[in-house]
């Protein structure tokens, strides 16, 4: 992700992991039950972080196990359009920072 001086490191390591989030996410929407080695092997993402995703969703109430694999709750299918919202208002603000720093950071 380059450069260990950024102001922004650790909220670049939290938008990788919540990109990983999401695309187990996706996984589970085309799919389900889906265990760890075929999410693995359509999204091209490490067991290891897979299975860290899963422990994270599960304990966010988005996913639960099931001896077939992992599903989608129905809390999460609830709430589809709330958490694509939540994405959008979290959009905007990285917009707005980027557009406040671009005139106060960037010489002309």
């Amino acid at each position: 992700m380059g450069n260990d001086l950024s102001l922004f490191r650790e909220l670049k390591i939290d938008i990788e992991t919540a990109k990983r989030h999401l695309e187990i996410i996706k996984a589970l929407l085309k799919e389900q039950p889906v265990g760890i080695i075929k999410i693995a092997h359509e999204t091209g993402l490490p067991e290891h972080k897979i299975r860290y995703s899963l422990r994270v969703l599960e304990k966010e109430h988005l996913i639960e196990p099931s001896r077939e694999g992992a599903i989608l709750t129905k809390e999460f299918l609830e709430n589809r359009d709330k958490i694509a919202e939540e994405a959008k208002e979290i959009s905007d603000v990285m917009s707005e920072m980027y557009h406040n720093l671009k005139t106060t950071l960037i010489k002309r």
